[in-house]
C-alpha cells in the first residue's frame, strides 16, 4: 500500500495510507501550499476535509496546530482507515462516512475555521457543494474554505447559480495539474 508523508509540524515525517481505489491524493507541493495560505488560522481551528480519501489533509491540519479535524468521505473503507490512522498517530480527526453534501447537513450546528474539499475531478455539482458550505454550516468569522478542481476548470458560477450569502471569492491557487479556489468569509 502506497503512502503520503505528513510535511510539517508535531507530526512530520509521519506516514498515512492511501487507500486503494478511486483516490487521487493532492500533491505534496500543493498540500504545502494550501496550508501556507491558511497560515495563522491553523492554530487552535476545527478542520473539515470533505471528500477525505486517505485523510491526508486532516492529519496535516492536525500537524499543523488544528484542535479537530472532521474528515467526510463516502467509503466506509476510508473511513475506517482514516480512524485507524488517528488512533496511531494520537490525532484528534474525527472520520464521518457520508457523501459530503449529506456530511455538511449532518455537521451543520459544529463551527468550523478552515474547510477544504477535494472531489473527484468529474464532480459536477461543485455549485450544490460550494452553497451548501455557504447556506449550512456554521463558519467562524475568519473562515477559509478551499475547493480543489481540474486545472483551466471554472467550476463555479453557472448561471443558474443563487448568489452566495457569507462567502467571497478571495482567490485561485495554481500547482501543476491542481487548482484550488478559495472562499473567505
Amino acid at each position: 500500500m502506497t503512502s503520503l508523508r505528513i510535511t510539517t509540524g508535531t507530526l512530520r515525517g509521519r506516514r498515512v495510507p492511501v487507500p486503494r481505489g478511486e483516490v487521487r491524493p493532492t500533491s505534496e507541493r500543493a498540500r504545502q501550499a494550501f496550508f501556507n495560505i491558511a497560515g495563522a488560522r491553523m492554530e487552535g481551528a476545527r478542520f473539515l476535509d470533505l471528500f477525505a480519501g486517505s485523510g491526508i489533509f486532516s492529519f496535516e491540519a492536525i500537524s499543523r496546530g488544528a484542535r479537530e479535524s472532521v474528515a467526510v468521505d463516502s467509503s466506509r473503507a476510508h473511513t475506517a482507515a482514516i480512524e485507524k490512522t488517528a488512533r496511531e498517530l494520537g490525532a484528534a480527526v474525527r472520520a464521518v462516512t457520508a457523501d459530503a453534501l449529506d456530511g455538511i447537513k449532518r455537521l451543520g450546528g459544529e463551527v468550523f475555521d478552515v474547510i477544504y474539499a477535494d472531489p473527484p475531478y468529474e464532480y459536477d455539482r461543485y455549485d450544490d457543494l460550494l452553497m451548501s458550505i455557504d447556506t449550512s454550516l456554521t463558519l467562524a468569522d475568519d473562515a477559509i474554505v478551499a475547493i480543489e478542481h481540474r486545472r483551466r476548470s471554472e467550476p463555479f458560477g453557472r448561471a443558474e447559480s443563487p448568489p452566495l450569502h457569507r462567502l467571497k471569492l478571495s482567490r485561485r491557487a495554481e500547482y501543476g495539474e491542481v487548482w484550488i479556489t478559495i472562499f473567505t468569509t
